[in-house]
Formats: structure tokens, C-alpha cells, sequence
């Protein structure tokens, strides 16, 4: 190797030491018994608020199943929100609120799985919660939500492992409420810019290497 390569290498060898720890991805699985709700229209609402309002999260809702049937109206987008449950959904924290919110007659149960970034620079974490609603948005039934918004669960992005995780439970008097649960995956690095970009020079210079030999 040259000089002039060595040292190419060696700024990018100091690129990667004092550049900051790769994002990642914390990955749960969602899984709702509506079975005592089977035919009822309801909305789910997928919120996410900006606590700090200076570091950013994306929050990604993807393989949702359902034995129930979504619409008939489409989705109402409110902020930084896109996509679609058939596919995947993604909701940002450019605006303080943001939600997607679908109109579904419910089935025996949903399952969804969701993604966060987990970014916190100090203050009042970003924040994820789950709603099922009536079709006046307001809640369908009752939670152990302190917040007395009856979440089914509410998810603090504050830079500790998968974050700050609350599951509430159902508080209905119904003989067979629904229940769900939310269990943690393994978390996902996602590499970075730079990671990247050693990974291409690298290659770049094997190959060179091997042409020089020939």
C-alpha cells in the first residue's frame, strides 16, 4: 500500500473512533385479542409526540395481520405520518403530534410489529402510545392507563436500552375483555453513513490490490 492510501485509511480509521455509536433499532412485536369485539368499527391510533423537540426518532409500524377488515375510509395522516398498515407506517417527530389513524371492523385479533429509533438528548422523552377507539375517537374501553387517556401501552423514547415501557391492561367490566401484549426483539444497529462508506473504500482497495497483482 502507498502512502498516499495509508494515509487515506488512517483519517478514515479516526473518522469511525470519534464518531458517535451507531443508531439502532428497537424492534417489539404487538399482539391485541379483540375476540370479544369481533364486528365493531372501531379506529386504532398510533400516536408519537416530540418530547425534547431537539433529537429526532422515527417510529415504523410494519407486518400488520388481521383477521378483521380495515376501512372503509382510508387513514387520516395528522403531522409527520405516512404510509399505510398494508404496508408499513412510518411516523416522524418534525411536528410535536403525530398519527396515523385507521378506521378497522374489528376481527378475533391484530398483530403488528414496531420499530423505534431510541434518541434522547435530556427533558421529556419522545413518546409512542396505542389506542383503539370508537368511531367518535374516544376510547373503546377502559385501561389501567394512569394517564387517563386509556392507552394499551406507551412507549418513552429516553435512550436506556428499549426504552421506558408501560403496559396497561383492560379495566372493563365485561366478562371477557381483550388483552394484549408487547414483547421486546432483539435490538437492530443500523449502520451509519460512515460505516458505510468504510465498507465501499475497503472494498475499492481490494480491488485494486488484486488488479496490481495481475
Amino acid at each position: 500500500m502507498n502512502k498516499v492510501a495509508q494515509n487515506f485509511y488512517a483519517g478514515l480509521l479516526f473518522l469511525v473512533i470519534v464518531s458517535p455509536a451507531p443508531v439502532c433499532a428497537y424492534v417489539f412485536n404487538v399482539n391485541v385479542d379483540t375476540s370479544s369485539l369481533a364486528g365493531t368499527n372501531a379506529n386504532l391510533a398510533f400516536d408519537f409526540i416530540d418530547g425534547d423537540g431537539t433529537v429526532n426518532n422515527t417510529v415504523q409500524i410494519s407486518n400488520f395481520l388481521t383477521d378483521g377488515s380495515l376501512g372503509p375510509g382510508s387513514a387520516l395522516l395528522t403531522g409527520n405520518a405516512s404510509g399505510s398498515l398494508n404496508s408499513t407506517v412510518i411516523l416522524g417527530d418534525s411536528d410535536f403530534f403525530n398519527e396515523f389513524l385507521q378506521p378497522i371492523t374489528l376481527g378475533n385479533s391484530l398483530h403488528f410489529q414496531l420499530e423505534t429509533t431510541n434518541a434522547f438528548a435530556g427533558g421529556i422523552p419522545d413518546s409512542f402510545s396505542f389506542f383503539s377507539l370508537d368511531s367518535a375517537d374516544l376510547p373503546l374501553f377502559a385501561t389501567t392507563d394512569a394517564s387517563g387517556t386509556d392507552a394499551l401501552f406507551a412507549l418513552d423514547l429516553n435512550g436506556t436500552g428499549n426504552g421506558d415501557l408501560s403496559v396497561f391492561a383492560s379495566s372493563s367490566t365485561q366478562p371477557d375483555p381483550p388483552t394484549w401484549s408487547i414483547v421486546p426483539l432483539e435490538t437492530v444497529p443500523e449502520p451509519g453513513s460512515l460505516g458505510l462508506l468504510m465498507i465501499g473504500s475497503w472494498s475499492l482497495y481490494r480491488l485494486n490490490k488484486r488488479k496490481n497483482r495481475t
